[in-house]
């Protein structure tokens, strides 16, 4: 026959099933960082007085290159926050290779090659899109778009109601 095995007590059930919790909890976490994306824009233009090379070829995490003539600037899509980029140069000067980190905080990053074949800091900024506010928005006045609020039983100021 067969024995009967001791019950586990509650403490030892809580225990296990806190370890789980846990061991769930930092898979979670690990996964969100090593896969967090980010959008990277690939910046080739003049910085203050260092002039931006002609033309280039720039691989970022040994993906496909890219071609930039000074002036230019292209978006990627990566994934994680530790990146590697290889620059080639179209004059024949010795290829420039770097090692760049994403913070995971913010979703949009610009990288300047100029500063960082130059090793100028910080050659990665957070770049964040603001709407330009249209010429309508900026005449608007309020007493003259509501000049005929009178006729429809309103006092004519828009901020009175009834």
């Amino acid at each position: 026959m067969r024995e009967k095995q001791p019950a586990k007590t509650p403490g030892k059930k809580m225990a296990i099933r806190g370890g789980l919790f846990l061991a769930w909890l930092l898979l979670g976490t690990l996964l969100f960082i090593t896969g967090r994306g980010h959008t990277l824009l690939i910046d080739n233009r003049d910085f203050e007085n260092i002039e931006a090379p002609d033309l280039i070829t720039v691989y970022v995490d040994r993906g496909r290159g890219f071609e930039y003539f000074r002036g230019d600037r292209d978006r990627l899509t990566l994934v994680g926050s530790k990146h590697r980029i290889l620059v080639e140069f179209s004059d024949g000067s010795p290829p420039f290779e770097g090692d760049f980190t994403l913070p995971i905080r913010d979703d949009m990053y610009l990288l300047s090659v100029p500063k960082i074949i130059n090793g100028i800091e910080p050659f990665v900024e957070v770049f964040r899109t603001v709407p330009e506010p249209s010429a309508e928005e900026d005449e608007f006045d309020f007493n003259e778009d509501f000049e005929g609020f009178e006729d429809f039983g309103g006092s004519g100021d828009p901020a009175v109601t009834g």
